[in-house]
């Protein structure tokens, strides 16, 4: 055993101090990089520009007049974090008070690397769910939206914020959350998208038109999408569809686990029937999976690309893939004058790139026609499986192509279908249900409810498996 002189341990003794000085001032430096901004309640327009990527804007507890945030170079790996005050008292609250209608609540533009998020705890503030940053309004012409990302923004985050649309009680208009500006063309910023972007663990409600919409219309030639994700929200009584996106071409996209109820109350007029819908993903791919979407306007869900782009543009193929969503009443609030409505809905305008439909272990009850409709135009590739569709108001309830893969279905009554209690929207299948251990091979990992699939050496047909 080599014995240490007295210089090898005094040596070993001073490298680890200066190792200990080392960590110890790099650690101070890296919290003198990390800065708080204190946005005063007088701010109407922050200039972010001077933030640093890591550091935090805190805004007051209280109430506060709207807000505009500008020029925020954070990165997606250490963003820069608008948040409400832990040490406050209560959430953030900013709330519009002018009376003529349009303008924002939250205007966040050019926000580069950004979370805005409210799921700080504040003295006082209650164990579960909170929202420490709250939007709403006390006039009766609403914002043209609450919170608005907008610019060359991307790799934003939206986290436990509510937004209160106070629609129809006072405001006549607002959408929820709009992540788009008509003003930037792709065109201009060619290679450039909007991308990074999640929205998760936020409560909208009684918003005028969309709760959350995500992305340019494709005749408006705005920046395409990529890398979406919209999660654990719960989104409720909208004027227009709960959850929309558009021009998502590329990358990850996901919509799921959200709670969609009431959406398409509107119901204006059948023009602006097919902004009525639970879920609606336009021109792009997405997976939809684990929502519970109950009593729209028209569909509970729909896919579809409209307008553009065209086939011979090249920028499928558009894979839609949905797969464990609970729909219930779809087109049960406007079924005077809403023709077409169905629980899921895919298709495409003439020459438009098709979707290819994916639409597997879905539970789709009592829809205002069928449970599952696909036009002629979708892709050839895709299969409609192992779905429940119960208690449809058209038959067949289950439409499709005959290029496409159909089969493996739970197709009846609600009293056939065998649902643990329907009348406490309790549609987990019992050992006497037809969907018992009937699904194929090939089914999700997890049923709606997160439990892995299977039980009991078979999967069950729908979105849940067993009881």
């Amino acid at each position: 055993m080599h014995r240490f002189s007295a210089e090898e341990l005094a040596t070993a003794r001073t490298a680890v101090k200066l190792a200990l000085i080392a960590i110890t001032s790099f650690l101070a430096s890296e919290s003198a990089l990390a800065a708080d901004h204190k946005i005063s309640d007088q701010t109407s327009s922050f200039n972010c520009s001077s933030a640093k990527p890591g550091d935090t804007i805190t805004l007051p507890s209280g109430d506060r007049g709207p807000l505009t945030i500008h020029d925020c170079k954070g990165i997606a790996s250490t963003p820069i974090i608008i948040r409400n005050d832990p040490n406050g008292n209560g959430p953030a609250v900013l709330r519009r008070t002018r009376t003529t209608a349009g303008g924002f609540v939250l205007n966040c533009n050019n926000c580069v690397g950004v979370e805005i998020d409210g799921s700080y705890k504040w003295n006082g503030a209650p164990s579960g769910r909170s929202y420490g940053i709250k939007f709403t309004t006390t006039t009766g012409n609403g914002p043209a939206a609450f919170v608005r990302i907008a610019g060359l923004s991307r790799f934003v985050t939206i986290r436990n914020v509510e937004i209160d649309g106070a629609w129809p009680r006072i405001a006549s208009e607002g959408s929820g959350i709009s992540v788009n500006d008509v003003n930037v063309k792709a065109s201009s910023y060619p290679g450039l998208w909007r991308e990074g972007i999640l929205i998760e663990d936020n409560y909208i409600h009684d918003v005028q038109r969309e709760g959350v919409y995500v992305g340019s219309a494709y005749s408006q030639r705005g920046l395409p999408l990529r890398n979406i994700e919209i999660r654990y929200n719960r989104v409720e009584d909208t004027g227009f569809e709960g959850i929309g996106t558009k021009s998502m071409w590329s990358g990850n996209n996901s919509i799921h686990h959200n709670v969609i109820i009431r959406s398409g109350a509107n119901g204006k007029s059948t023009s602006t029937a097919s902004q009525y819908s639970g879920i609606i993903n336009l021109s792009g791919t997405v997976d939809i999976y684990n929502n519970w979407i109950e009593k729209t306007g028209q569909h509970g869900i729909r896919a579809w690309t409209g307008q553009g782009p065209k086939i011979s543009e090249d920028r499928g193929p558009f894979v839609t893939r949905i797969w464990n969503n609970v729909i219930v009443d779809a087109g049960a609030l406007w079924r005077s004058f809403m023709l077409k409505s169905y629980g899921i809905s895919v298709g495409a305008d003439s020459d438009c790139e098709k979707p290819v439909p994916y639409i597997y272990n879905n539970t789709v009850v009592n829809s205002r026609l069928s449970g599952i409709y696909l036009t002629s135009a979708v892709g050839s590739a895709g299969y409609v499986r192992d779905n429940i569709v119960a208690g449809a108001g058209s038959n067949p309830a289950i439409v499709v192509p005959k290029f496409v893969n159909l089969g493996n279905n739970g197709v009846g009554s609600v009293l056939q279908l065998g649902f643990v209690d329907p009348s406490r929207q309790n549609f987990r299948v019992t050992v006497n249900s037809p969907a018992w251990n009937e699904g194929g091979s090939n089914y999700p990992s997890h049923d709606f409810d997160d439990v892995r699939r299977p039980k009991d050496g078979l999967s069950d047909l729908g979105a849940f498996e067993g009881n």
